[in-house]
């Protein structure tokens, strides 16, 4: 099976890691679920740029 690789992990500043889990503890709490924020940045190869 062939896979995409059109995505790749985001290098983020700690700051805005810090903003990403605050968000995420928000909507798991307003959602009563545990979930996770992931950021994913577009492969510029991939981007046609």
């Amino acid at each position: 099976m062939e896979q995409h690789k059109e995505y790749s992990a985001a290098d983020l500043p700690a700051e805005l890691v810090n903003e990403l889990q605050s968000f995420e503890q928000k909507l798991s709490g307003q959602s009563n679920k545990n979930l996770v924020v992931i950021a994913y940045e577009k492969d510029s190869e991939n981007t046609g740029r």
